[in-house]
Order: structure tokens, then sequence, then C-alpha cells
């Protein structure tokens, strides 16, 4: 890597909002994308830059050596959407190489915003019933952000490293004793309400695949009700989430561990309420009610 492309990453190895517009142009010329119009949505460790003209969106991933990652999180859209899962999609098949950078190109959904909570739920459960793909999908790594996040922590000295190594452990063990419900399924991995988008014509798009893999279905749940914890959902909200689904996910004997696993990768804000929420947590559902999701979530599909 040059100079110029060391400085072109920023600080702590950041996208800077020049560099993500210059890169996205570059790409764009290559794949025949007009972006005289490009326009910076988000920077950070990825850049997010949009072309209205073109109504798409270009991803900027640092580092020549993510371009088999991107790779794939273009070809898991393509299974989903032939599989009838509501996804937003590639542009293109390939990505592009520019310098230091690999770039995607998506479709844009204008004035699109995020899903309520029952659109997710069945979304989500539409999802899950989808035949597992061989070989495409990786398994869900539960710490892999805890990882990163651990490892990438300017403010943390060795201690709270050892720390926090300690703490992930102790919990990966529990995670693997952790007993499941709802067996096996193509999970989002990052599901939550701001990652399903619906238009103004009524089409829903899960975005932000990249975490796409197999594992429990209780993973996917887990964000809605540990938020619903935090009390950003109502009752009535989170009631009628966990019915449409057919499940509610804090009466899964794996509820503590996944619980936990939650709290610990949720970012600074996010992290603060959760933090506050494990102090106080929301009453357990009825047991009628809870007999209903039970029989709800047994009852076979078709």
């Amino acid at each position: 890597m040059t100079k110029r492309d060391e400085e072109d990453f920023g600080e702590d190895g950041f996208v800077l909002p020049d560099e993500a517009v210059r890169v996205t142009v570059s790409a764009a010329a290559v794949a025949g994308v007009p972006a005289d119009d490009a326009q910076v949505v988000r920077v950070g460790e990825n850049g997010v830059v949009v072309l209205p003209g073109a109504e798409a969106l270009a991803r900027v991933v640092p580092g020549g050596e993510a371009g088999r990652d991107v790779g794939q999180e273009i070809a898991v859209p393509f299974w989903l959407a032939s599989q009838d899962v509501p996804v937003v999609r590639p542009v293109r098949s390939e990505p592009i190489l520019v310098g230091p950078y690999v770039v995607s190109f998506w479709e844009y959904l204008a004035g699109a915003g995020a899903a309520d909570l029952v659109t997710l739920a069945r979304c989500l459960h539409q999802l899950h019933r989808v035949q597992q793909p061989g070989g495409l999908l990786p398994r869900l790594s539960p710490f892999s952000r805890f990882n990163e996040q651990m490892m990438t922590g300017a403010a943390l000295n060795a201690a709270d490293r050892a720390f926090l190594c300690d703490f992930r452990d102790r919990l990966a063990a529990r995670w693997k004793q952790a007993p499941f419900e709802l067996g096996e399924a193509v999970l989002h991995g990052d599901a939550h309400m701001e990652n399903l988008l619906v238009t103004s014509d009524g089409r829903h798009a899960f975005v932000d695949l990249e975490a796409v893999c197999v594992g429990p279905p209780e993973w996917d749940l887990t964000l809605s009700a540990l938020y619903y914890e935090c009390g950003w959902f109502t009752e009535d909200q989170y009631i009628q989430f966990a019915e449409t689904y057919g499940y509610d996910v804090r009466l899964s004997p794996g509820w503590p561990v996944l619980r936990e696993i939650a709290g610990a990768v949720a970012d600074d804000d996010k992290g603060q309420a959760v933090g506050r929420a494990q102090m106080q947590r929301r009453p357990q559902p009825s047991k009628s009610r809870q007999k209903r999701l039970r029989e709800a979530a047994s009852a076979p599909s078709g």
C-alpha cells in the first residue's frame, strides 16, 4: 500500500468522505454507471455513496483482500431473491477494485423507511422457512463483532483486553451448551427494523446482508426482544411482534445467553440502554400467552 493509500483511509483505517466519492466515481466509470451526482451517505469502517441519477448506492470497503467477502455478500442477495426473500439487490454481480478499495453497487430505494415490528416479524418468518443452501452461507459466529470491537478499541489496554477475553470465553462456553427450540435456519444475522426497509409502494427489502448465515432463528429475534426490554417498544408492539412470528424468544431456554451476547456487542449508545435493561427486566408473558406462542411455534408450516 502506498503512502497516499494510507492517508486515504484516515484515522483508524476509516474511509474519508472525499475519498469515498473519488473511489465511487472511478468504479462507476468501470461499471458504466453515471456518478456526476455522487453524494456521501455515511463513512466510517465502510463508505456508502448514493448515485441518485443511477438509482444506485455504492459501498466502499477498505482493503483489497476484502474482495472475496464482498463477492460473497453480492452472491447471497442474488440467491435470497431467487428464494422470494425480500432483499435489496446488487446492480452488478461482481465488485470492482479501485486501488486499496472494493466497491459494490446496489439498488437505491429512494424514500424508503424502516419497517414496523409486525412487518419485521412476518419477513423474518418468511426468511427462516427458506431451505438452507449447501456451502453458500457460513455458520453463525456470535462473537465476531465482539472480537472486532475488542481488537480495534483504541482506549483498551492489555488488562482490559485480558478481562474481555476471559468474559468472552466464559460466555462462549455457555453458548455452546445453550439449548434452542427452533432448530436451524437461514438468518439475517443483524435483524432489526432499520435493516428492513419499506418503500412508498409497499415493497419490503432486507438490507445490510453481510451477516447472513445459518444458525438458530432465536438469534434473529433477540434484538427486538432486547430493545423492548430497553423501553423502545410498547408491550402491545412487542406482543404483536412475537405473535406474528409465532414465538417469544424470551421463553427460549437459551434466552439468558442470547440476551447477554446481544448486550455485549451493542454499540455505545445502545449498549448503555442495554446495560440499564439488564438491571431491570420486563416481566415475562402470562402463562396463557406462553401457551399460545408455544402452540404457534410448534404448528406445522403450510
